[in-house]
C-alpha cells in the first residue's frame, strides 16, 4: 500500500497555538485571589485582551495546577498546569470537535493518551512531545485498523494492519512502509511440497494463545482432512506463530490447507511460513489443490514412513481412504491408512440415520 499519511499529523504540530481569529479587544483583566506579594495565587479568572480565557489555580502569578483555558478560535484545554503550561493529564478541544485525552509535557501530547477525530480517525497509545512513538492502536475512518508500533507519527516496528476490505498485512513497518516478506526459494509444486513437509493437512483454528515474554503465538488447529503428522487426542495440531513479515495471522474458526515442518525450539508445534504453499481455503484454486492432493497420496501408508499418532480411546470417527470409518484417528493410523477425513464415511453414516 502506499504511504499513508496519518490525518491526525497536523492535530499533533498544532497543540501548543490555537491560532486567534478576528474577535473585538477587550481589556485584560484578572478576577481572584493574590498573595501577599500581589502575585496572582489561588483561584482566579484571568481575561486577555484577544479573548482568552484561563479559569483555575494560580501559584505566584502562573497557571498551576487544575484549570482551564478557552482559546478565541473555540478551541480549549481542561486539565493540569506546571509553571504555566499544560502539563500531566488533561483534555485538549479543538474547534472542530477533534479531542485528545491524556497525558502532556511542555504543552504537547506526551505519555498515554487518545486522539478522536470527527471523520472517524482514532489514535490510542503513547506520545512523544506530540507524535505518536512507541506501541499504539490507529484506526482509520473506513474502519481499517493498525495494531503496533509508532515512531514519528509512522507505522514503524512490528505491527498489523487489518484492512476494511479483510486483507491483512502483518509483519514489519519501515517510516510508514510495509516491508513484505522476501522468500528465499520459489514456490514448489505440490508433489514436491508434500515430500518436503512433516506434516500436511486441513484444518480449522479453534485457539489462539499468546506467549508475551517469548513473542509468538500458539495456534490451536483442529485437523478435519489428514495426510501427514503428528497428532494429539482429538485431531488436534498446534501452530507456532510470530510477528514478521513471513508469519501468517490466523484467526478463530478460519480453514487452512498446511504444510509444515517442526519448529527447531518449540519442538511439539509446527510451523509453516508464507514462502511454503501453506494457505487459507478461500478461492476454487485453494479447493483444487487439495483434490490434487487426494488424488496423489496413496491410501496405504508406506512401512518406511512413520507418524505418531497418540493413543486414543475417544469416539472421534474418521473416514478413510479405503472407504472404511474408523473410531478415530488413531485406529487409521494403526490400520496403515495415510489419508483420512473427519467423520464417519457416507455409507456408514447414512446406515447410522436409518
Amino acid at each position: 500500500m502506499k504511504k499513508i499519511y496519518l490525518l491526525f499529523a497536523l492535530a499533533c504540530f498544532t497543540l501548543a497555538s490555537a491560532s486567534a481569529q478576528d474577535t473585538a479587544v477587550q481589556e485584560e483583566r484578572y478576577e481572584g485571589n493574590f498573595n501577599g506579594q500581589g502575585q496572582k495565587d489561588g483561584s482566579g479568572t484571568y481575561y486577555w485582551a484577544d479573548g482568552t480565557i484561563y479559569q483555575g489555580r494560580w501559584n505566584n502569578d502562573k497557571m498551576q495546577g487544575r484549570g482551564k483555558i478557552t482559546y478565541p478560535d473555540g478551541s480549549s484545554y481542561e486539565g493540569n498546569f506546571l509553571d504555566g503550561i499544560r502539563s500531566g493529564f488533561g483534555i485538549f478541544t479543538w474547534a472542530n470537535g477533534d479531542e485528545y485525552q491524556g497525558g502532556f509535557k511542555d504543552g504537547k501530547m506526551h505519555g498515554r493518551g487518545i486522539l478522536t477525530q470527527k471523520d472517524g480517525t482514532q489514535h490510542e497509545g503513547s506520545w512523544l512531545y506530540g507524535k505518536s512513538f512507541g506501541e499504539g492502536t490507529h484506526t482509520y475512518p473506513d474502519g481499517s485498523q493498525y495494531i503496533g508500533e509508532w515512531v514519528d507519527n509512522k507505522r514503524h516496528g512490528k505491527g498489523i494492519m487489518l484492512y476494511s476490505d479483510g486483507r491483512v498485512e502483518q509483519g514489519e513497518w519501515e517510516k510508514g512502509e510495509y516491508v513484505p516478506c522476501k522468500c528465499t526459494k520459489e514456490t514448489v509444486s505440490v508433489e514436491e511440497a508434500f515430500s518436503m513437509s512433516q506434516a500436511v493437512f486441513v484444518g480449522e483454528v479453534f485457539s489462539i494463545v499468546t506467549n508475551d515474554e517469548e513473542g509468538y503465538d500458539q495456534i490451536g488447529i483442529v485437523v478435519t482432512e489428514y495426510w501427514k503428522g503428528e497428532l494429539y487426542p482429538g485431531r488436534k495440531v498446534y501452530m507456532y506463530a510470530q510477528y514478521s513479515s513471513c508469519d501468517f495471522v490466523y484467526f478463530l474458526g478460519e480453514k487452512y490447507l498446511i504444510y509444515a515442518n517442526k519448529h527447531p525450539y518449540q519442538r511439539t508445534m509446527y510451523y509453516p511460513d508464507k514462502c511454503t504453499r501453506t494457505r487459507k481455503l478461500v478461492t476454487a484454486s485453494d479447493m483444487a489443490e487439495v483434490n490434487q492432493l487426494r488424488a496423489m497420496v496413496p491410501c496405504d501408508l508406506p512401512d518406511i514412513e512413520k507418524r505418531s499418532v497418540a493413543y486414543d480411546f475417544s469416539e472421534d470417527e474418521v473416514c478413510g481412504c479405503d472407504g472404511e470409518t474408523y473410531k478415530n484417528p488413531y485406529q487409521a493410523n494403526k490400520a496403515g491408512i495415510a489419508h483420512w477425513k473427519a467423520g464417519a464415511c457416507e455409507n456408514d453414516q447414512e446406515k447410522k440415520e436409518d
